[in-house]
């Protein structure tokens, strides 16, 4: 018997470890590629942060100097020495608000382009490359954008045009700055381990920034870098919204590749980190669960060691939990030796009872007591009072100050009323959200009034700033409240129903106070 037990449990061992293990690795490389992702989605977010924050202000120095009144006058009339020197003037203080360190300008009359005040020349606006020139001027309402690479200086440079206009909105000439996004896209390369590949690309496909400036240089794909990868990502750019983060675990490259959008220059951002199965292992959950796997090894063999031992008193605590089931009356189990287990059911018949957020009872020992009071005390005919309590404009207090902060409000106020019931047989209960209930047994009405008033004025003691409250500065409560003589036909509901009306006459007639209706006799 005991032979046969052994393997039993060694099988059971395997059947453990086994599908354990395989589980344990499934969900580590889960959460190690979501973690991964999240990561990714963070860099990328704080990468096209920067840049746009970046753009966005050389945009709007740009804007500002297209819509100085000094640069009109000027273009309007290049040939006036003096406006000239004042709007050069002009011109030279945007010069140093860019961060680019470069500005340009042009008045659509003499056709005079001026790049940092010292090189000019006239622009043939008939010459295709200078394209820039007429869309600038006819066809862009604020601004627009021209990138290229220089491959002599290997630089990506970005364009700012703004057009000038009259006051009959009509174009007289054009500014504008340019970035040099070679600078940036370097600088973030230098804070990425060289595991990492980070590309930037148009919506052709074309790499416009990468550690490899070759790529650039030679405008290679990133289907063609990237492979099936590159081609993974083209297909989902397509219908990438703006400012979403996507990623996923590439099948050839064994990778997570993130991507995104970056709406300012019409280019997107992909970042791809290594990624294993083993990698995912390596970390303190792996420990932890070898950790695991020994302690269920040393129990199974503690456990067949001291079987016998063990097997009666096991037997015995699955006794006790189909009687606890049964009566919950745990006064009625006796003997010495079952105090250890007492204690233990005494903790979990604990947990079955009690509201965890505020450590009252719950609505499960409400509905419970009320009908054990109900048939207890229906034999003598005693008085019962039961009051409903609701805090009032709890919603708004939530809106306000957040859930946290409304947790602590419950448990606050759950702590005054339980403060103000005395005898053993009174509790409060949560009857569910921000309503409670009190049970107030051999109480009459007189005396169920001083309770409410205790109740009412202990809530304003503990001054619990509201200030979405319509009627205090502070959390109030609403009291409604119904006293009858007990009788078997009575049900608890009835008291609760009597009271919840009771409570809406409260709240109907101002709040911050109590009222008491009769209960029916049945």
């Amino acid at each position: 018997m005991r032979r046969r037990f052994i393997v039993f449990s060694a099988v059971l061992f395997l059947l453990i470890f086994i599908p354990g293990s395989v589980t344990f690795i499934i969900l580590m490389d889960k959460i190690q590629y979501n973690n991964a992702g999240q990561k990714l989605t963070q860099t990328i977010e704080t990468e096209r942060l920067k840049l746009e924050a970046s753009i966005n202000s050389e945009i709007a120095i740009a804007l500002r100097m297209a819509d100085s009144p000094l640069i009109r006058r000027h273009f309007l009339n290049p040939a006036d020495s003096e406006l000239q020197e004042i709007a050069f003037e002009e011109i030279a203080g945007y010069h140093r608000a860019f961060k680019g360190g470069s500005v340009f300008w042009c008045s659509d009359i003499d056709k005079e382009f001026y790049f940092n005040g010292d090189n000019h020349y006239t622009v043939d606006i008939e010459n295709p490359d200078n394209y820039w020139y007429k869309m600038t001027l006819y066809e862009t309402e604020k601004y627009n954008f021209n990138i290229n690479y220089n491959p002599d200086i290997q630089r990506t440079m970005l364009w700012i045009n703004a057009p000038v206009f009259d006051n009959n909105k009509k174009p007289v000439g054009l500014v504008g700055t340019g970035i040099n996004l070679s600078d940036f896209i370097n600088a973030i390369y230098q804070n990425y381990p060289e595991t990492d590949e980070l590309y930037f690309f148009n919506f052709a496909g074309e790499i416009t920034g990468a550690r490899n400036i070759n790529l650039v240089a030679e405008k290679i794909n990133i289907i063609r870098e990237l492979g099936q990868t590159g081609n993974r990502i083209m297909e989902y750019v397509k219908h990438l919204k703006t400012g979403e983060v996507k990623y996923f675990k590439t099948t050839n490259r064994k990778e997570i590749a993130a991507f995104s959008s970056i709406p300012a220059l019409n280019w997107y951002i992909t970042v791809l980190r290594p990624f294993t199965v083993g990698e995912s292992l390596q970390n303190g959950m792996t420990v932890l669960f070898g950790v695991m796997m020994t302690v269920i090894f040393c129990v199974f063999i503690f456990f067949n060691i001291f079987i016998f031992i063990i097997l009666e008193p096991l037997n015995q605590v699955v006794k006790t939990i189909n009687q606890t089931f049964d009566d919950w009356d745990l006064n009625s189990m006796e003997g010495e030796h079952h105090k250890d287990e007492v204690g233990t059911f005494r903790e979990f018949f604990h947990l079955t009872i009690i509201d965890q957020l505020t450590g009252i009872y719950n609505r499960r020992y409400l509905d419970g007591n009320l009908k054990k009071i109900i048939k207890l005390y229906s034999r003598t005919g005693g008085n019962l009072s039961v009051l409903m309590i609701d805090i009032d404009y709890f919603k708004k207090y939530n809106d306000a100050y957040g859930h946290d902060a409304g947790d602590d409000c419950l448990r606050a106020v759950a702590a005054a009323l339980s403060q103000c019931v005395i005898r053993d047989e009174d509790f409060v209960a949560r009857y569910g959200g921000e309503e409670f209930a009190v049970v107030l047994p051999n109480t009459d009405e007189n005396g169920a009034r001083l309770v409410a008033e205790r109740m009412l004025e202990k809530a304003r003691e503990c001054n619990i700033p509201h200030k979405s409250s319509d009627i205090a500065g502070y959390v109030t409560i609403s009291i409604g409240g119904t006293t009858g003589v007990i009788n078997h036909l009575q049900h608890g509901s009835d008291y609760i129903k009597t009271a919840d009306k009771a409570l809406y006459e409260s709240k109907k007639n101002g709040r911050n106070r109590y009222t008491f209706l009769k209960i029916l006799s049945n």
